[in-house]
């Protein structure tokens, strides 16, 4: 059996978006047999393809999908022909909940909120280091490697940010944060590590912190280049860094979660909303992170998936 570690993924309401790619992911037969094949381990797309008597270019769309619901983990490996994808099992159990994590009394007191943030909208760029830089869907900003032009007046229209090691933060508010009671917390971007050009592998570890705290870490495997991304411009070669992961976290009453898998134990109500009249969010990679490989987070323009940060917040009116 392929080491999956026994991760369970959750889904329920609060995410509609996440419970429909993952009912669609598992609407096929043909992804169903991919998931049954990949339980002894990790297989190519060739390897699937001759397993299942199936075309690859149809086991190719299959496991894009299956990637895309995070049912499973697909990573490029060095081959003598070349960069040989791998796809292999990410959880051993999937739960749906019908019904909404939030326990409220009535449809009236429970709300949800959506905002964006472009990734050049920090409050603050605290202690980068090279290589680093920004540019827009046209051009550089400023200087690379210089991490004065984090505060360049342009940096606002960056579609792509990257830099070795420090942190971006985000400041989040909105008129009425202070009179509700947070009930979950969900935010979402493309990332992934920065190197020079690109590399993989490439180790890095993320971090993302809500008000000081930290939610968990995100282990990149890569720099990711080579292959544009799909809306990566063209003038961004492609020997440098051209798409990323969307990676998902959640803080609710039960805890932490990354990509639907429970991290730790940090729940919402561990974290004081009312001290600021804003929500901070840190991104970055600290220098004493066990892999300082970077980051690289990008814009709606940029890489593979068209938003920028995307936070949702679940809450409840006070009385």
């Amino acid at each position: 059996m392929a080491d999956n570690g026994n991760k369970t993924a959750e889904f329920n309401l609060d995410d509609i978006h996440a419970l429909r790619m993952a009912a669609r992911a598992l609407s096929s037969e043909t992804r169903l047999e991919i998931l049954r094949a990949l339980q002894s381990g990790s297989k190519s797309i060739g390897e699937l393809s001759e397993e299942l008597q199936i075309p690859m270019s149809t086991i190719s769309t299959s496991v894009s999908i299956l990637a895309e619901a995070r049912l499973i983990i697909t990573e490029n490996k060095p081959h003598e022909r070349g960069m040989l994808k791998l796809c292999s099992p990410s959880l051993s159990q999937i739960i749906f909940h019908l019904s909404s994590e939030a326990s409220v009394e009535t449809e009236e007191a429970s709300k949800s909120l959506t905002m964006t943030m472009p990734v050049g909208c920090y409050t603050d760029a605290q202690s980068i280091t090279p290589t680093c830089g920004l540019c827009s869907e046209y051009s550089i900003i400023g200087e690379k490697d210089a991490p004065l032009s984090f505060f360049h007046p342009d940096r606002f229209s960056a579609q792509r940010v990257w830099f070795h090691s420090g942190f971006l933060e985000y400041r989040f508010s909105f008129v009425y944060m202070n009179s509700i009671t947070f009930k979950w917390l969900e935010l979402s971007f493309e990332t992934c590590s920065e190197a020079p050009m690109y590399r993989d592998p490439w180790k890095s570890d993320i971090s993302v912190l809500i008000n000081g705290h930290e939610l968990g870490i995100f282990e990149s495997p890569c720099d990711c280049g080579g292959v544009r991304g799909a809306l990566t411009p063209s003038w961004n070669s492609v020997l440098s860094t051209q798409y990323g992961f969307l990676k998902t976290w959640r803080l609710d009453e039960s805890g932490t979660y990354l990509d639907g898998i429970r991290i730790n134990d940090l729940s919402i109500s561990d974290i004081s909303f009312s001290a600021l009249p804003y929500i901070s969010i840190q991104i970055g990679v600290s220098e004493d992170a066990v892999h300082v490989g970077g980051i690289n987070l990008f814009g709606d323009k940029f890489g593979n998936y068209a938003q920028p940060l995307v936070l949702k917040l679940g809450y409840q009116l006070d009385r």
